[in-house]
């Protein structure tokens, strides 16, 4: 199941050594459960917010359920604080390092 967490875990450990390879493997590997469904959120909201205007914005929150902070520095900061609140939702015990870990992956395999 986790073929490709091995090869990165080799390619971690001859990059920065076995200890730091464990640590960021482990890293992923918490994060690893939440990742297809946030997947699938993140690329909802980047459909629904092709320009990121504010009713763009309005529209994507309320699609998820939630409470937009348009407060927030950044837009994309506002995208993922509404990815976040909604995988809060999801997984109340899930603890909130892990569903950031889980959204930056899937931001990452959304756009390389």
């Amino acid at each position: 199941m986790f073929t490709w967490l091995s090869r990165l875990w080799k390619r971690f450990r001859g990059l920065f050594g076995p200890d730091m390879a464990d640590l960021v493997v482990g890293g992923i590997q918490s994060a690893a459960p939440y990742v297809p469904e946030i997947y699938a959120i993140v690329r909802r909201v980047a459909q629904l917010t092709p320009t990121r205007t504010d009713d763009e914005l309005l529209a994507a929150a309320e699609a998820l359920g939630v409470v937009p902070d348009l407060n927030a520095r950044t837009t994309g900061d506002v995208l993922a604080r509404m990815v976040l609140d909604w995988a809060k939702r999801k997984w109340p015990d899930a603890p909130t390092r892990q569903l950031r870990r889980a959204i930056e992956i899937a931001y990452g395999a959304l756009r390389p």
